[in-house]
């Protein structure tokens, strides 16, 4: 169950942040930074709430309606907004915008005559007829869009923040996105409190400079702490920046304020448990499943949490409750490795072989599969098959490593080895395993065990019997231990002895049995005698 490391996480101080939140004003700010979807769900939230501006709330939500494409439910949020505060210009502003995206520009102007009667010296009515211009048609309406933004600036001496933001969101549509940073760095300039400024300033720059996007949306949170916008966006930003810890901290807080989303606490749970606080990561998990038993990631995590938790039995019944409460789920290699997993630590190695060759019917393209498979068959002496499923695990990895071709001809001299008189097995498993270890010495500096390994390989496909070339081999490491007296010498805790003695074994056979020769034969007698007295043997 490989993951990727991260930082420890400090849970303990995520755990500190104040509930509080800005209500209705956190969806006016999602819908002011471009995030309808959030903008939505926090208005309709709080709508009714006793602090919220219903008139002000409905604009926006209207707004919000009219970006999602409902110009049904925007007429009617419109309506209400005027419903409850008649003098308030922005619903105005709204029913005008609705006007010209239904081709009533004359209807539009009048609406926007309106609204700014009632909202004079309010600046940011100017900005929002333009962007209404803007969102219905840039190119129809440019004449009535640069007029608009010029008199906001004339009006308010330059000073109006939301007229560079939709300076910045022109410039940011035609992809001149440093153009568009400097905008929203104005913004801040005129409001240094400007949620959208911030954001929109954080998004644009962090495609050039992350850490410079970060400080931005640091320094916003320090100023505008309960800003549910602040929160997120910065949880967000660590998160597609790789700073896991950071994210995990950051959403540890941002989910304690009553307008974080539920989705939120599950990427909590996600980056908890890759910042390794996987009891964290398990209650949060339960904590979300207990609302929405479904959730799909959720019940994912909650099993590969027990199961890293060594939880195995509680890993197995809530595996099973994944995949069978979803029959047409998004099922990954991974899921079935640490279900089967699951049932090889508990020591049920048949039923764990039986679940990795499942997965490995669902994917014959996953190396960690096979490798596991391997390791099963393996340790159940079933050796062709730990053979035939680690050459698969080669074959589907697409960079080897040398310790994989060294496995894999274990693999394949523990078949030629144990194959008795079955000689075209034995052979050809000698065959494949020599393929390997050829690759190793081809690749790899000289290593007396590699050396070792492919004169085994050549000594199990000839029958377990020596030959001129595994002798020739023996030699060939031999020499390569003769290049460090350490190698031969007793004291020496590291070494290699042992090699010697296997070598001389197989030579006397060779000098005795197979081509004799009595001078060679007694030559590696007396070596073989020495390398025993070294061995106390």
């Amino acid at each position: 169950m490989k993951i990727k490391v991260f930082f420890t996480m400090l849970l303990a101080c995520t755990l500190m942040a104040t509930a509080q939140s800005q209500g209705y004003k956190d969806g006016i700010e999602y819908y002011k930074a471009g995030q309808y979807e959030n903008a939505k769900t926090i208005l309709t939230r709080t709508i009714n709430d006793a602090g919220t501006d219903k008139a002000l709330a409905q604009y926006y939500l209207g707004q919000t309606n009219l970006a999602l494409g409902d110009k049904a439910a925007a007429k009617q949020c419109f309506e209400a907004g005027i419903a409850a505060d008649p003098a308030n210009p922005y619903n105005y502003v709204g029913q005008g915008a609705l006007e010209l995206l239904n081709g009533n520009a004359s209807a539009a102007e009048d609406l926007f005559k309106n609204a700014q009667k009632l909202g004079k010296k309010n600046y940011e009515i100017l900005v929002n007829i333009a962007r209404a211009y803007y969102n219905a048609d840039p190119v129809a309406y440019a004449k009535e869009i640069d007029k608009y933004l010029a008199k906001a600036h004339k009006d308010s001496k330059h000073e109006e923040p939301s007229i560079y933001i939709l300076e910045g969101d022109m410039l940011f549509d035609k992809g001149e996105f440093g153009a568009a940073a400097g905008k929203y760095e104005m913004a801040i300039r005129y409001d240094n409190a400007n949620p959208e400024g911030y954001v929109k300033y954080a998004n644009s720059y962090f495609r050039v400079n992350p850490q410079f996007a970060l400080q931005k949306l640091e320094e916003f949170l320090r100023i505008a702490p309960e800003s549910a916008l602040a929160q997120r966006e910065l949880a967000e930003k660590y998160y597609e920046a790789n700073y896991w810890n950071k994210a995990a901290e950051q959403y540890g807080r941002y989910i304690q304020n009553p307008n974080h989303f539920p989705e939120d606490k599950a990427r909590y749970a996600v980056l908890l448990y890759y910042g390794k606080d996987y009891t964290a990561s398990l209650n949060t998990a339960n904590e979300v499943l207990s609302v929405n038993p479904q959730n799909f990631l959720m019940q994912r995590l909650r099993f590969i949490n027990e199961a890293t938790l060594e939880q195995y039995d509680n890993a197995i019944r809530d595996a099973e409750f994944f995949f069978n409460s979803n029959p047409n789920g998004y099922f990954t290699s991974n899921d079935y490795i640490i279900y089967a997993g699951c049932f090889s630590a508990l020591g049920n190695d048949s039923i764990a072989i039986e679940k990795f060759e499942l997965a490995a019917t669902k994917f014959p393209e996953d190396p960690t599969i096979f490798s596991n498979l391997s390791d099963l068959y393996n340790k159940g002496k079933e050796f062709t098959k730990a053979a035939e499923a680690f050459e698969k695990y080669i074959n589907n990895t697409e960079s080897p490593e040398l310790g994989d071709y060294m496995t894999g001809s274990g693999r394949w001299l523990n078949v030629a080895a144990t194959a008795g008189d079955d000689e075209a097995l034995r052979h050809t498993a000698a065959e494949k395993g020599l393929n390997y270890i050829n690759e190793v010495i081809a690749r790899a500096l000289p290593n007396p065990f590699v050396i070792q390994r492919k004169a085994r390989l050549i000594i199990a496909g000839n029958g377990s019997k020596p030959s001129a070339e595994s002798t020739a081999v023996y030699n060939e490491m031999v020499a390569m231990l003769d290049q460090d007296p350490a190698n031969a010498d007793p004291a020496n805790p590291d070494n290699k002895l042992a090699l010697y003695r296997e070598a001389y074994m197989f030579a006397i056979s060779f000098y005795t049995n197979i081509e004799p020769d009595e001078e060679l034969a007694a030559k590696y007698n007396d070596l073989y005698k020495e390398v025993n007295e070294k061995l106390g043997l």
